[in-house]
C-alpha cells in the first residue's frame, strides 16, 4: 500500500462525502454542487488535507525505513496506557537500528494526526491508539492499532527491509 495513494483515496472519498453533504444541506443536485461550488470545494479540501499532505511528503522523502508512531500527546493528563506501554518497544528498536531507520512520531490530536484515518481506514467510533507502522520509501509495509507490539515483531519487518537494501546496494 502506497502512502500517497492511500492519501489520495482518502481525500477523494472525503471530497465526495463533502459534496453530498453540501448538496443535501442546500437542496441541490450533486452535479450542480460540483459545478457551482467547484472552487470552494477544491480550496476547502486542499486546506483540510494540507498538513497531512506535508507529512506524507516528508515521510516519502526519507530514504531509509520509517517507523511511524501515532500516539496521544505525552503531556496530556489522560494518558494512553497502551501508548505508554508500547514506548519501551519503540526504544528497543531505536537503540538496535539507530540511524538505519527513522522514527517519525505524530501526535493524534494535531492536524497531521489525520494520518491515522488514512492508514487505519476502518470505521470506528474512537481511535485505537497507538498506531504504529513500518514504511519503506512511501510503501506502508505493516501497521498495528490499539495494541502493544513486541519489539521482536517490529524487528522482523525491519530486518527484511534492511536485508533487501543490502542486496540492492551490494
Amino acid at each position: 500500500m502506497n502512502l500517497t495513494q492511500l492519501l489520495m483515496n482518502h481525500k477523494e472519498s472525503f471530497k465526495e462525502k463533502f459534496i453530498g453533504a453540501l448538496a443535501k444541506k442546500n437542496s441541490m443536485a450533486v452535479e450542480d454542487v460540483k459545478a457551482d461550488l467547484k472552487d470552494f470545494i477544491e480550496q476547502y479540501v486542499d486546506e483540510k488535507y494540507h498538513p497531512i499532505s506535508q507529512v506524507v511528503q516528508r515521510i516519502n522523502e526519507i530514504e531509509i525505513p520509517v517507523f511511524l508512531n501515532i500516539r496521544r500527546d505525552r503531556m496530556r493528563e489522560d494518558k494512553c496506557k497502551i501508548c505508554e506501554s508500547n514506548e519501551p518497544n519503540i526504544r528497543v528498536i531505536e537503540e538496535k537500528y539507530g540511524d538505519r531507520i527513522e522514527i517519525f512520531e505524530v501526535i493524534e490530536d494535531r492536524p497531521e494526526g489525520a494520518l491515522y484515518q488514512i492508514i487505519f481506514h476502518e470505521e470506528s467510533e474512537e481511535k485505537k491508539l497507538p498506531l504504529t507502522s513500518i514504511i519503506d520509501r512511501g510503501d506502508l509495509i505493516k501497521f498495528w492499532a490499539g495494541k502493544t507490539v513486541d519489539a521482536q515483531v517490529y524487528e522482523r519487518f525491519f530486518n527484511k527491509i534492511l536485508h533487501k537494501v543490502n542486496i540492492r546496494t551490494g
